[in-house]
């Protein structure tokens, strides 16, 4: 539900700046001398910080402060920190608060889930040495990856949800061999300023229902649409890319 009232939020609100667009040029309306292409621009940067905000994702709200700020820098006196000082430190800002505050979003995941303790699990793929931090709880799992490459197999696993959260890093998650409770299983991924691989059988039903903010959704290959496992794959690639590789 949530998701479906967002996308009629913002596609309602982009209708109007088109019209509101349109009308400035025809000269239908008088905006006395107000740059119409500033005011679009705040107004659909001012809705991104708002659902940033409610979302808790600690990138959207800086960067579009960053970009609020750049849009009217002559307004607000700063154009000494536009356009790169202002989204360098928006970038470090990021940083500097996934380092400290590490499980800000995971809360919602874990809400009324009982997570034994954080288990630190060493999946070697090649050289990588990477560390991917594991948790789960009956057939509930999350895996997170910080800024390094990790990967995870989830060999002879029963899943009914999973939460994946890459950030300054990338993770590789590997499907093929996992079990699906009652053949029906989601995953949540949130990539962040890094890229996150899944790899599925080709021959399981996928479901894809992600959103993207300067950022990217690709798969490889093909699904059947008719198989009777079903993986539906929910979450957000911002700054990233996620990518869906069926095998």
């Amino acid at each position: 539900m949530k998701r479906r009232i967002g996308k009629w939020f913002w596609g309602i609100l982009f209708l109007l700046c088109a019209v509101v667009l349109l009308a400035n040029r025809l000269e239908l309306f008088h905006f006395g001398g107000i740059n119409i292409w500033n005011v679009m621009l705040s107004v659909l940067l001012a809705a991104w910080l708002v659902d940033s905000i409610l979302r808790r994702k600690i990138e959207g709200v800086l960067f579009s402060v960053a970009f609020l700020i750049i849009a009217n820098d002559s307004l607000l006196g700063l154009e000494a920190i536009t356009p790169w000082p202002v989204l360098f430190a928006a970038l470090l800002a990021t940083i500097g608060l996934h380092i400290l505050f590490p499980n800000l979003k995971r809360g919602k995941f874990r809400h009324g889930i009982d997570f034994e303790a954080d288990i630190p699990v060493l999946d070697q793929h090649g050289d990588d040495g990477g560390k991917v931090s594991f948790v789960r709880n009956g057939n509930s799992l999350h895996c997170e990856n910080s800024f390094g490459e990790g990967v995870k197999y989830l060999d002879g696993y029963t899943i009914k949800d999973a939460h994946l959260e890459s950030s300054f890093g990338c993770m590789t998650v590997y499907f093929d061999n996992a079990i699906l409770e009652d053949n029906h299983a989601a995953v949540h991924a949130e990539v962040s300023f890094g890229k996150m691989i899944l790899y599925i059988p080709s021959d399981w039903q996928v479901h894809i229902n992600t959103d993207s903010a300067f950022g990217s959704v690709e798969e490889r290959g093909r699904c059947n649409p008719n198989g009777e496992k079903v993986l539906d794959i929910y979450g957000e690639a911002s700054f990233g890319s996620l990518e869906i590789r069926y095998v």
